[in-house]
């Protein structure tokens, strides 16, 4: 083999490995919910000239970055399928996202820890399977694009090239675009930049690449900022951050009662939830925390604990990689390239570590895993090392071993990353059955979908908490709000929805003024007939049509 094309041999057999799993994965059952909805919805919407926007709100739509939606859309056209377009996203930028960290660790630790790195993001759950069940499936190219700026950045920061900081802020407000928490890395990045800048002559102009990583950001997301601004009447670089922050003690606190109160209630209007309502468009962070500073302090004193038991646990880091991540950074002395290295690879867990300040959920702490990930590999490529310089000099003082001693200890280096790919090539499909009932998301939602079909003609707006229940019916979507009965019905006669499907859950845990509807179906009030009830194991499904009975 041509000795050009070797160095193309690791990374390549890299893509197809996660190609294959990610395309195997991707054939699973699986439900579309949570946020995905929106996002493939949005991008229907809008290459359909019908605005960026929902149908419910009669605004254009300013809390979902539209990053997501293009891609979605773009292939979409490709394969006339939206919940297909959506796995295949998943797909390719799940091959470039472990081809970005392969790159990554390439060039800190060298090809066999980057091979194991790349290894792992291609075969471990958090990277390769669970993306496709979190309800959102941003994960994919929001990690490819991070990655790629974070490989460019690494470029920029070891030798200061104006083309490296370039793409670095192209990457990273590409991310943006997918989701704007991406702004932390260019803020981390900025951050060890500086630093770097400040360690050694010129220092006045290398200062000037972290501010110039900031503008190329800025002027990339710019367009959007304004058209934030135009529609929402406030200049923000997340128009979500202040509603996070007045969920968030509720989330925390697991008062999931409050929080659908001030996520899902109705604006003063009655016309929309407060989510998607212009009232909610200016809601401050700062306003929040400084509200109950105390109680803020506690939420986050809560998220730091909640970070720590999450993380590691079989679905994100098992707690045996540990001991790889201890060989990793601390079996041998640094040397200051490699402290300034530690130092930037620490910097990219900033993103991850930042959730803190909100709620932690296993998906926001997914940015995290993927820097543990090369730490490990490295951590494999060390015990590896030991591996094979013991076994060469316990062979030593056998006279036969010669040659044979040598090539055995050549390939004793591969045998830790070797058992831990295969360890994980069986392990994480085991996690499917966990993976599969997360959030929100349960079979009924898919029964309630099949049994509206039958009923639902285009453009009929069914009106759910649970958007699963519309897309997989083939219908529109509004959010029922909690509010009482008579207020819930007059929105839904301003947002034209034609059936409410309520569920024993939400009843159960956040809104049990929807019990008589749930439990007497036949005795529906006038404005309400009722059409069919599903079940599972968590309880009914109920359907009606509004404005039946009168």
């Amino acid at each position: 083999m041509p000795s050009k094309l070797k160095p193309y041999l690791a990374p390549a057999f890299l893509a197809l490995v996660g190609f294959v799993v990610r395309w195997r994965y991707s054939s699973f059952e699986r439900t579309v919910w949570g946020d995905e909805p929106f996002y493939l919805w949005l991008g229907r919407n809008w290459f359909h000239g019908q605005g960026y926007a929902f149908q419910f709100t009669g605004h254009l739509d300013y809390h979902h970055t539209p990053g997501y939606p293009f891609i979605t859309a773009v292939l979409t056209a490709v394969t006339g399928d939206m919940k297909r377009a959506s796995e295949w996203s998943y797909i390719l930028f799940g091959v470039v996202f472990v081809l970005a960290v392969y790159a990554l660790a390439h060039r800190i630790y060298g090809p066999r820890t980057a091979f194991a790195a790349g290894g792992l993001i291609a075969l471990a759950p958090v990277t390769s399977l669970m993306p496709l069940f979190w309800g959102t499936m941003t994960e994919p190219p929001y990690w490819a694009f991070c990655f790629l700026g974070l490989l460019f950045a690494h470029r920029a920061y070891t030798r200061f090239r104006v083309a490296d900081i370039l793409l670095a802020g192209l990457f990273f407000a590409l991310g943006y675009y997918v989701r704007p928490e991406a702004i932390v890395y260019v803020g981390a990045m900025g951050l060890v930049l500086g630093l770097r800048a400040l360690s050694a002559a010129p220092r006045l102009r290398r200062l000037a690449y972290p501010a110039l990583l900031g503008v190329t950001f800025l002027i990339v997301i710019f367009p959007y900022l304004v058209y934030v601004r135009q529609q929402a009447g406030v200049w923000t670089i997340s128009q979500k951050v202040g509603a996070n922050f007045a969920t968030a003690e509720g989330l925390a606190s697991g008062d999931f009662v409050r929080f659908d109160q001030e996520t899902w209630g109705l604006d003063s209007k009655g016309e929309n939830v407060r989510f998607f309502s212009r009232e909610t468009a200016g809601a401050s962070a700062s306003a929040y925390i400084l509200a109950n500073p105390i109680g803020y302090v506690r939420t986050v004193y809560g998220n730091v604990l909640d970070l720590l038991a999450t993380i590691l646990s079989p679905r994100l880091v098992p707690s045996f990689f540990l001991i790889f991540i201890g060989l990793g950074l601390f079996a041998a002395g640094w040397t200051r390239r490699r402290a300034w290295d530690e130092l930037f690879l620490v910097a990219t867990l900033l993103p991850g570590l930042s959730f803190v300040l909100f709620f932690v959920q296993e998906r926001y702490l997914a940015p995290l895993p993927p820097t543990l990930f090369i730490w490990t590999a490295h951590g494999l490529a060390v015990a590896g090392d030991w591996l094979a310089a013991t076994w060469a000099s316990l062979r030593r003082h056998e006279p036969a071993a010669g040659a044979a001693a040598g090539n055995a200890a050549r390939w004793l280096v591969w045998v830790p990353t070797a058992v831990m790919l295969l360890f994980m090539l069986f392990y994480t499909p085991r996690q499917v059955a966990a993976a599969t009932n997360p959030g929100s998301s349960r079979p009924a939602h898919d029964l309630a979908a099949l049994a509206l079909k039958p009923y639902v003609q285009p453009g009929d707006v069914v009106m759910t908490r649970y958007p699963a229940i519309p897309f997989e019916a083939g219908a529109e979507w509004a959010p029922t709000p909690a509010a009482d009965i008579p207020a819930v019905l007059a929105y839904a006669r301003l947002k034209h929805a034609r059936f409410w499907a309520i569920d024993a859950v939400e009843v159960a845990k956040l809104r049990p003024q929807f019990a008589p509807l749930l439990e007497h179906p036949d005795q529906a009030p006038p404005g309400l007939e009722f059409v069919a009830q599903v079940t599972d194991k968590d309880g009914p499904v109920v359907i009606y049509r509004l404005g039946g009975g009168q």
